[in-house]
């Protein structure tokens, strides 16, 4: 059993629905089996889901730039449109390798493997608590510049925002139109790529209560066996499933570490030039970068708890009870063993393991960027 008789399993093919129905509704997930005309609606769709941030981008660059006399200010748009170009980086990463994303998928989809419901239910919560949090923050800092009849972000329009109140209205909504698929996007492809990591963890855990659990004796010597070269088989697609989510995802955590870095960096520069006259400036700060840091700490969490699980496989072979077994038997089982003691691990651009190692190591890079930079200017 995948886990005990309280914990009900759920077939693996129901465990993707909700993240690819989410990602379906930003414009990230294709579905080629729809009619053409349906489809050409979706690649509209999904095309102008692509353009706007790209657009939004454009014309809050021109404006910060326009504003890059007033240190402050420069500063806080720069931190804005940091949040922005990591989302448009990632998005675009993951829209050039949907195409393996979906093999991917509909492999594990297909393969038969059993999840919880627990897990199911943590990975739907974990999703909606992501995507209403970033909302959250979002809508706050938008409400508050609302009120205040402020721009949440310095930027370039055919017309003066500050004319007249329908113009301001005007240019917000336009904005806040550019802004959002970023936010919803982010939280679709996190869902998504954390239900993946989630799943291996899963498996490998049961990887490990299956190796306990072989009982040798000559009676059952070929249903042992059975069930141990089906282990084998598992533990080996498990293997190549991580294998192709390191191939997949290596930009992309990339991006993430990167973004990471520099915008810790930035907040720690904003600190040290923001006076108690400009807190709010300084909250805005403060919020995206709580944002940014969540994102990172759940996806370094979960990269860090595969390598736990599946180290996890070795010491579960090496703690069964293999000293009775036939020595071709022990021999497989040491097979097991070895491959095991090369832990499943989601690479970073090929520098780093996603792990709470490297969480730690992207904030230390952060405030020592930020360190350098400060003795420069002193």
């Amino acid at each position: 059993m995948l886990a005990s008789d309280a914990n009900v399993c759920a077939p693996g093919k129901d465990y993707f629905k909700f993240n690819l129905l989410f990602l379906t509704c930003v414009g990230l997930w294709r579905n080629d089996d729809w009619p053409k005309k349906w489809l050409l609606f979706y690649d509209i769709f999904e095309l102008t889901m692509h353009t706007l941030p790209i657009i939004y981008i454009i014309i809050t660059s021109i404006g910060t730039y326009q504003h890059h006399t007033e240190l402050t200010l420069f500063l806080a748009n720069l931190d804005k449109n940091l949040v922005a170009v990591n989302f448009i980086t990632k998005y675009i990463i993951f829209a050039l390798k949907r195409k393996q994303i979906s093999m991917l998928v509909t492999e594990i989809m297909h393969s038969g493997d059993k999840i919880t419901v627990n897990c199911i239910k943590l990975m739907t919560i974990h999703v909606v608590v992501s995507t209403i949090f970033s909302m959250s923050v979002l809508t706050a800092f938008c409400g508050t510049a609302l009120i205040n009849r402020e721009m949440i972000v310095e930027t370039w329009m055919p017309f003066d925002p500050m004319k007249n109140l329908n113009q301001f209205l005007l240019a917000f909504q336009i904005l806040a139109t550019m802004f959002t698929p970023s936010v919803l996007r982010g939280s679709a492809m996190q869902g998504l790529i954390c239900s993946l990591i989630m799943y291996l963890c899963e498996q490998l855990e049961e990887l490990q209560r299956r190796i306990r659990a072989l009982k040798y004796c000559k009676e059952n010597e070929v249903e042992m066996r059975n069930q141990f070269k089906d282990i084998i088989r598992k533990h080996v697609r498990i293997m190549r499933y991580s294998g192709t989510m390191k191939v997949i995802f290596n930009e992309y955590f990339f991006v993430q570490n990167l973004a990471i870095t520099l915008e810790l960096c930035l907040n720690a520069v904003m600190i040290t030039v923001v006076g108690s006259s400009q807190m709010k400036v300084l909250l805005s700060f403060l919020a995206f970068l709580c944002v940014a840091l969540l994102n990172a700490y759940i996806y370094s969490y979960l990269g860090n708890e595969l390598i736990i699980q599946s180290a996890n496989v070795a010491q579960a072979a090496y703690d069964a009870e293999w000293t009775s077994w036939p020595v071709g038997l022990q021999k497989d089982l040491l097979f097991v063993i070895r491959n095991a003691q090369k832990p499943l691990a989601l690479s970073a651009g090929g520098m780093a393991y996603m792990s709470m190692q490297t969480f730690a190591q992207a904030l230390y890079n952060g405030y020592s960027i930020f360190a350098v930079l400060n003795d420069a200017v002193d």
